[in-house]
């Protein structure tokens, strides 16, 4: 079950990367008009920046949600995945690359015994935070290291974070209005504040 997680990860990234890079160099007619080695380094640079947000975003999830004792699992929307690189050749990408599917845990009787809208919303929220504190890392490393990769990941994951909070189903953002208004305005403060004032 690990192997076929870990397998759905690393197929979500190179998508993820890939679409990206190509939505990066303005689409088909971008693409037609880029050097094979500068497309491979933005694909390398794709990788490292965007993936390693996904991948974090979506391993906060899984964490929380196995530490309030549920089953959690990657699970990879094959539909999306080929939908974001579709439309990374128009010079967008929408991704929706799959997310964690969370089972509860059962009592004695195996009945599910469902979440608490605080569990939820802490699970929910997890992701959000994971990208806030790389959104953080990022720029510390820019201020160190003044390279325009380091400000760019900060930016980056400061805006996947601002995107999972916004408060509609099934966006995390949903979740954790729905447990607390003042945590949720409080994390999305903080991560519109790294994207625009930073």
């Amino acid at each position: 079950m690990i192997r076929e997680e870990i397998k759905a990860l690393i197929i979500s990234s190179l998508a993820i990367a890939l679409a990206f890079s190509i939505a990066m160099t303005g689409g088909i007619f971008g693409l037609i008009n880029t050097k094979i080695t500068n497309f491979l380094l933005l694909f390398a640079y794709s990788l490292f920046v965007i993936s390693l947000a996904f991948i974090l975003h979506e391993l906060g999830h899984r964490a929380t949600a196995r530490k309030f004792g549920c089953y959690a699992e990657y699970k990879m929307w094959e539909t999306g995945l080929i939908i974001a690189i579709l439309l990374s050749f128009f010079g967008f990408v929408f991704a929706a690359p799959g997310a964690v599917v969370i089972y509860p845990r059962y009592d004695l009787w195996g009945r599910p015994i469902p979440l608490s809208k605080k569990k939820s919303g802490i699970i929910s929220i997890s992701g959000a935070i994971m990208n806030i504190f790389l959104s953080i890392l990022f720029l510390g490393l820019s201020i160190i290291y003044p390279l325009e990769l380091f400000n760019l990941a900060s930016k980056i994951n400061a805006w996947l974070a601002i995107f999972n909070l916004i408060p509609f189903p099934p966006l995390d953002g949903f979740k954790v209005f729905a447990w607390d208004k003042r945590i949720w305005l409080i994390a999305m403060i903080s991560a519109i504040f790294l994207y625009f004032f930073v």
